[in-house]
């Protein structure tokens, strides 16, 4: 394993991550089937929220990331749960080929997206899927593509029809916020 990769593994259990997850996984599990059908997390990097999910529900989780290395990590730090799943392959082209699988859709790295994907995904969901998506006002990151000022306008910029949840987390340091909103 390179330098670099040691890194981004041990950044994507930081504190920061740990705690964005836990705040995930209390506010979206009253609103789902813990029985229900498949959940996918797009942007799911080495697979921390779904097994921070799996400790509380049997649903099938996709796990889908670009990078092929987050598969092979991903079941080393889940330990191979039953019913994670790792897909190599970008978000859009994934969850394009499959829109209506899922009850519910999950990104924690919305800022990483193109505004249109995630407009699109939106769209061609199931209408009674959920969306729990997280994204931040983080501008001066070059890779953040799709940040917002506020969190009005973070959920205002997905044409939910019921937003379920929405909130804003400070930063450890003040300087951005975390969005997240829940909804259909």
């Amino acid at each position: 394993m390179d330098l670099y990769r040691s890194f981004d593994v041990i950044n994507s259990v930081n504190d920061n991550q740990i705690a964005s997850k836990e705040w995930l996984v209390d506010n979206l599990l009253p609103h789902i089937d813990p029985n229900g059908k498949p959940i996918c997390i797009l942007g799911a990097w080495y697979g921390l929220t779904a097994l921070m999910l799996r400790q509380n529900i049997t649903t099938e989780i996709d796990c889908v990331d670009v990078d092929p290395y987050c598969k092979s990590m991903g079941k080393i730090l889940t330990d191979g749960a039953e019913g994670i799943n790792f897909i190599s392959e970008t978000a859009e082209d994934w969850f394009f080929t499959y829109p209506k699988k899922y009850s519910v859709i999950i990104n924690t790295s919305i800022e990483h997206m193109e505004k249109d994907d995630v407009e699109l995904m939106v769209g061609i969901k199931r209408p009674e899927a959920i969306v729990c998506f997280q994204g931040n006002n983080y501008h001066d990151v070059q890779s953040h593509i799709n940040t917002h000022n506020s969190l009005d306008e973070f959920v205002d910029s997905f044409g939910l029809k019921e937003v379920l949840f929405k909130e804003a987390l400070p930063s450890a340091n003040g300087v951005w916020e975390r969005y997240m909103v829940i909804g259909r």
